[in-house]
């Protein structure tokens, strides 16, 4: 029985073309068919587009993902998946937001991208798009993840790792699964979480990432208070390290209704906050403890963590 896959369009590099101020996504209905007579040729699925927006991912911001999740919501019983093509740079931001916001869902969700653009003769647009198709039909891959370069990454726990490189993205915690011979291999199935689908529309975007330094000026904190911002992101050092000048305003930040979680600057190994004084400390405070989250999936889990605080 045929298939159908609904292609949500958002621009990138994988629909540019060559400007006289650089690439920019140009997508037209020319562009639109001639990528899905290549993938759907021999195959029993049909592919729907629908054209969203057609921007580099730089200007990506959170009315065009709020946009790209209404939009899955309103169809996501109409389909057996979605595939959402998107510029690289923001990817991972709007693929962990999107884990937030389309809860369960009970369909694969798939973003891709490239670094080359479709029409180039060396292009992995071809390659990441097809796979896309194959872990889009994948029954067992119902959540919202990344295909990139024949790796599958869940869609809380990827970032971009290489400005150039076909292989562009990695994981704070392991790939997924992978794409071999049109196949989807998973890797850790427990990370697939199984339950009722929900549509968390209504989070909080008022959140501001704070990357300490030794010379961190722990003021800012009493200025994005002053701006509004209600979520705080704060990767620290090591294993969750966070200096006593900081957790002071953290904590006083708290009190105003202000949540913030910590997670750590490096990509691999999560916080341990048990093992350090400085790390119990944020234990013993009220922070939230991120764990192995990377910076993309704290900014989404904070917004849906303090949408009513």
């Amino acid at each position: 029985m045929e298939k159908n896959l609904l292609w949500v369009q958002t621009g990138g590099t994988f629909a540019c073309k060559k400007t006289e101020k650089g690439l920019a996504p140009a997508t037209d209905d020319k562009f639109t068919a001639e990528v899905i007579d290549t993938f759907t040729k021999g195959r029993a699925v049909s592919i729907i587009p629908a054209l969203l927006m057609d921007k580099d991912s730089t200007e990506m911001n959170i009315k065009d993902i709020r946009k790209i999740s209404a939009f899955i919501n309103k169809n996501i019983r109409k389909y057996d998946g979605v595939i959402i093509t998107h510029g690289t740079d923001t990817m991972a931001y709007t693929a962990a937001l999107l884990c937030v916001m389309l809860e369960n869902p009970p369909i694969p969700v798939i973003l891709t991208g490239s670094q080359l653009p479709f029409q180039e003769e060396k292009t992995d647009a071809r390659k990441n798009f097809k796979d896309s198709v194959t872990a889009a039909l994948c029954d067992k891959l119902k959540t919202v993840c990344v295909v990139f370069d024949g790796k599958i990454y869940h869609g809380l726990d990827c970032y971009k790792a290489d400005s150039v490189s076909p292989d562009a993205f990695s994981a704070y915690d392991g790939v997924l699964g992978e794409i071999k011979e049109d196949e989807v291999f998973i890797k850790d199935s427990k990370r697939i979480k199984v339950g009722e689908y929900r549509y968390n529309k209504d989070i909080n975007e008022k959140v501001a990432l704070i990357k300490l330094t030794p010379f961190f000026d722990e003021g800012v904190i009493d200025y994005y208070i002053s701006q509004g911002i209600k979520g705080l992101v704060i990767e620290g050092y090591g294993t969750g390290g966070v200096p006593a000048r900081v957790i002071k305003k953290l904590k006083a930040a708290e009190k105003k209704g202000v949540r913030s979680m910590v997670i750590t600057q490096c990509k691999k190994g999560g916080t341990r906050l048990d093992i350090y004084e400085v790390g119990n400390n944020v234990k013993n405070s009220g922070i939230m403890d991120g764990k192995k989250l990377g910076t993309e999936g704290a900014v989404a889990e904070i917004c849906r963590r303090q949408i009513s605080e």
